[in-house]
């Protein structure tokens, strides 16, 4: 830095003022900062600028799931770029952690937060019955983050979809376009997302006068051979379906493979309908209808939240809680 502020004709402090993005310096004397440092090839210390500014200027996206159950869906990714791009602008580092079970990974979090590796974290996936364990431990250590996802008996600050509204708008535009045994697809997931989307699956069908069965409710893993295997079975257990809901757009893929190779239409004799956009699903014929979610707004919003409480820390006792817009997509798999 001496060396840089030399050839610049200013002071050290004058660097770090230009390094750390204060305001009391002028343009002219920042761009003589900054070319001093490019024509020395000058980068600065991470470490060290970290040391004194109490800040890792690193903040991380952390899932405690089957790695199975994360890497391949579009979801997760859509979420993890929206975090980066917004982190990006901010100039903060992001790092992503991976957890087996939810005690490895309130150990790893608050570990990596007092060694100030890390200024916050973004959680999501959080089973509910983890939800306690995790959250708690977090505002017990004082450790910044934010939860994508909602918990009516947790508070946290938040973002999230209203799944409970997601999943009656899915269920009624399905019924509007004249479907009437509609068949909910889901991972056996013990989550609030899966409870509240069954929940307005449910109020959907009985304020519209249909027939609600917990046999249309089928709980299937997303690996193909799974959902191929349940449909198989409520066909074979008198279960008549004219149209498929899948909790993950990865299921509704399999769900489609199932028609065709049954001998069956889409959209005429089932349609189909699933959570989530990803690039697949327009790719395909028919193209599958979905639910968008907005996972990468989900992402850049669950930065700008968990930022705005490491710069203010005493906002973590206001917990915010923030719900995203969703719509409907429409294509070639549900009847016009």
């Amino acid at each position: 830095m001496k060396d840089v502020a030399r050839a610049a004709g200013v002071s050290p402090a004058t660097v770090s003022r230009v390094l750390t993005n204060k305001a009391n310096t002028t343009a002219e004397i920042k761009n003589k900062v900054l070319n001093a440092m490019e024509e020395m090839k000058y980068v600065p210390n991470i470490n060290a600028q970290s040391l004194s500014s109490n800040r890792s200027r690193t903040i991380c996206f952390t899932i405690a799931r089957n790695p199975k159950e994360i890497l391949g869906n579009s979801f997760f990714s859509d979420v993890l770029c929206g975090i980066s791009d917004a982190a990006k602008l901010e100039d903060y580092n992001l790092q992503f952690a991976l957890f087996h079970t939810i005690e490895e990974q309130v150990e790893k979090c608050v570990k990596l937060f007092k060694q100030k590796q890390v200024d916050g974290f973004i959680l999501t996936s959080i089973r509910s019955s983890d939800k306690d364990l995790l959250l708690k431990s977090m505002q017990e250590k004082k450790v910044p983050f934010v939860m994508i996802g909602s918990s009516l008996t947790h508070r946290a600050s938040s973002i999230h979809n209203d799944n409970v509204r997601d999943s009656y708008m899915a269920t009624k535009y399905l019924i509007d376009k004249g479907y009437k045994q509609i068949l909910l697809l889901t991972p056996p997931l013990k989550q609030d997302v899966v409870y509240d989307r069954i929940h307005g699956y449910q109020r959907a069908i009985e304020e519209s006068g249909l027939k609600s069965t917990p046999e249309y409710i089928l709980y299937c893993n997303d690996e193909e051979e799974d959902v191929i295997r349940a449909l198989d079975q409520a066909k074979m257990d008198g279960i008549s379906f004219d149209s498929v809901i899948t909790m993950e757009s990865i299921m509704s893929l399999s769900a489609l493979k199932y028609c065709q190779s049954r001998g069956m239409k889409v959209p005429e004799d089932v349609g189909i309908l699933c959570f989530n956009n990803a690039p697949y699903l327009d790719k395909v014929s028919p193209s599958i209808s979905c639910v968008d979610l907005n996972p990468t707004l989900l992402g850049a919003e669950a930065f700008k939240l968990l930022l705005d409480l490491i710069d203010q820390p005493s906002k973590s006792l206001v917990n915010k809680s923030i719900t995203l817009p969703s719509r409907i997509i429409e294509r070639q798999s549900i009847v016009t």
